[in-house]
Formats: structure tokens, C-alpha cells, sequence
């Protein structure tokens, strides 16, 4: 049975174009949503429960943003759900434009 968590934020679904690190490795994939403070993903690197790593996340043709630590929160198939865990200013301030433009739309 698939357990569901309450979240306490919007969820914005997001099909951008997504680079990852982990372990000294690189991967390339999707991201199908974003939060303030989290994203899903389905790419080509195997990630585990636990894992921390790196994300450039294109949220738009002009604008990238990158995390430069995210903890793997659950892994089911080819798809995860990374954490948050620190991300410069810039690109925080960019992710947080992009989710109230998002917001405002609801």
C-alpha cells in the first residue's frame, strides 16, 4: 500500500531539463514538480534513501537554478524526492520568483 504525506507547501509540476552529481558521478533527467523546499525527479543516475547530492534545475528556457546539497528522501523506480538542504541566495531567490509567478496563477 503507497502511503501519502501531508505537505505544507504548493507542488508546481515541472517537466525542465535537470544535471545531478552524487558520489562523483553525473546524471541527467527530468524534474516533474517543485517546491520551496523540494523537488521529484526521474533521471539516469540510481539514487538511494539518504543520498546527498547536487542539482542544476532549469525552471525556464532562461532561468537555471542550482542546489548545491539535496538529501534523497524516498526513491521509487527511476523517480526520487530530493530535500532542500542548501542553495546559494541567488538561485533561492530566483526558485521562490518562479514558485509565487506559479502562485499567483491559482
Amino acid at each position: 500500500m503507497r502511503q501519502f504525506a501531508l505537505r505544507h507547501h504548493y507542488r508546481f509540476p515541472l517537466f525542465g531539463p535537470l544535471m545531478y552529481e552524487h558520489a562523483n558521478r553525473e546524471g541527467y533527467g527530468t524534474v516533474t514538480d517543485v517546491s520551496s523546499i523540494g523537488w521529484r525527479v526521474s533521471g539516469s543516475l540510481p539514487l538511494e534513501p539518504g543520498d546527498v547530492c547536487s542539482l542544476k534545475v532549469r525552471l525556464s528556457p532562461m532561468l537555471w537554478v542550482s542546489v548545491a546539497a539535496g538529501k534523497v528522501r524516498w526513491v521509487q523506480g527511476e523517480e526520487a524526492g530530493i530535500e532542500t538542504l542548501v542553495m546559494n541566495e541567488e538561485s533561492e531567490a530566483r526558485l521562490n520568483a518562479y514558485i509565487f509567478e506559479r502562485i499567483k496563477t491559482l
